[in-house]
């Protein structure tokens, strides 16, 4: 038995198709394959600090959030994400807000029940509501286990080749947490648009990462919030 992932409309379209193999490629497993990744997981500990350590703490995640940022938790995985603040962010968190998974599915070309049911495999999505475009802005973030500890250069540009998308960039890099990361940069025409897309790619343990793939209509842009998500984690 497999388990596959639903992502929202722009990350599905043939032109951008890689981003969605990023991301369920290896998150579809047989069930006993799920229960070792499950059991293998960290779990989220809430742990009391002292003042001072509180405010060391809340300073140190303000330094990594640019202007015009905001950080936003992902309960399922216990991290914090930077995302443009002027964007609407759904989680788990704040999925009981009609008004917020009405004005997301639209923009997106779903259904409510869609963009709900997509927070089972990326409990993130980040969307430019305020666009007009057929394919808004976007990010969604999702963790992939069973993969190894980050994607692989060659492994991501022959998925852009068979996804007929145009590598421009893979950079091996480090997270603001100091962790072992990637990002790969495709762009792609859609009915005449050019559209930029990044693959944010952060190791969660040996076996394990974080994925958040962003799509705009601006290299700088996608490039911008690329370095945001990357020093938020």
């Amino acid at each position: 038995m497999t388990r596959s992932t639903h992502l929202p409309r722009p990350l599905t379209l043939a032109a951008t198709g890689l981003a969605a193999v990023v991301l369920t490629a290896s998150m579809s497993a047989c069930s006993s394959n799920s229960s070792d990744a499950s059991s293998a997981s960290d779990p989220v500990v809430a742990v009391e600090t002292t003042g001072t350590e509180a405010d060391a703490d809340a300073e140190d995640s303000t330094a990594a959030v640019p202007e015009g940022f905001t950080l936003v938790e992902v309960p399922e995985y216990g991290i914090s994400v930077a995302v443009p603040s002027d964007w609407d962010t759904l989680t788990s968190a704040n999925a009981s807000d009609g008004e917020l998974v009405g004005r997301i599915a639209q923009a997106l070309g779903h259904s409510e029940d869609e963009v709900n049911a997509d927070l089972e495999d990326t409990p993130l999505t980040s969307v430019d509501t305020a666009s007009d475009s057929d394919i808004p802005p976007s990010l969604v973030l999702g963790r992939v286990d069973g993969d190894g500890a980050l994607p692989s250069e060659d492994r991501l540009k022959q998925l852009a080749e068979t996804n007929d998308v145009d590598s421009t960039d893979y950079e091996p890099t480090t997270s603001g947490s100091g962790a072992d990361a990637a990002v790969f940069a495709v762009r792609a025409l859609e009915d005449g648009t050019q559209y930029y897309l990044s693959v944010v790619s952060v190791t969660n343990g040996d076996d394990s990462y974080y994925a958040t793939v962003i799509i705009t209509h601006s290299e700088h842009q996608v490039k911008e919030i690329s370095d945001a998500v990357l020093a938020s984690l």
